[in-house]
């Protein structure tokens, strides 16, 4: 099986005994029917959470597009927020800049935390994986209290029918 190493000894470490981390931002893995991607906690800069979180999905999604994915492959994400910002403010901050991203029914699963991040300045750092099939995605989306079964486009149509 064929694994590709993405940023290996990405980041910076102050240590006598190392010269760099040791740790790569992602890890691809290749199947028979699909590429399983997996990338670490990443942050990218910013004087806001939106901006950050903006910039940090930038990167996931051209680490995917270097893998021959797209936002579309992402199928969880767990989000680690800073505890002192986090609120439902914050929170609804962060889904307006995801939906920049992810179009209906393609959206992942999800988790948010707070949580005490590394860096100064860092007030978001996200977790993906995504697994790119080979052919295309057949989507369907299970939704409503009947959790009825749509294809990907009635499920579009049903989601964005609020807006």
């Amino acid at each position: 099986m064929q694994k590709t190493v993405l940023g290996p000894g990405f980041g910076e470490v102050d240590s006598d005994e190392i010269d760099h981390a040791r740790f790569s931002f992602g890890v691809a893995t290749d199947h028979p029917d699909h590429k399983r991607v997996v990338l670490s906690g990443l942050a990218a800069d910013g004087e806001t959470v939106g901006e950050q979180t903006r910039e940090t999905l930038e990167l996931v999604e051209r680490t995917l597009a270097d893998v021959g994915g797209s936002m579309d492959d992402l199928v969880t994400m767990r989000w680690f927020v800073d505890s002192s910002i986090l609120s439902r403010e914050t929170q609804t901050r962060l889904h307006e800049v995801r939906a920049e991203f992810f179009d209906p029914p393609h959206y992942p699963a999800s988790t948010m935390v707070g949580a005490e991040l590394l860096g100064d300045d860092v007030l978001v750092e996200i977790e993906a994986e995504a697994e790119v099939p080979n052919d295309e995605w057949k989507t369907t989306a299970i939704v409503g209290r009947d959790h009825e079964e749509l294809t990907a486009s009635e499920a579009r149509e049903l989601l964005l029918e609020d807006e």
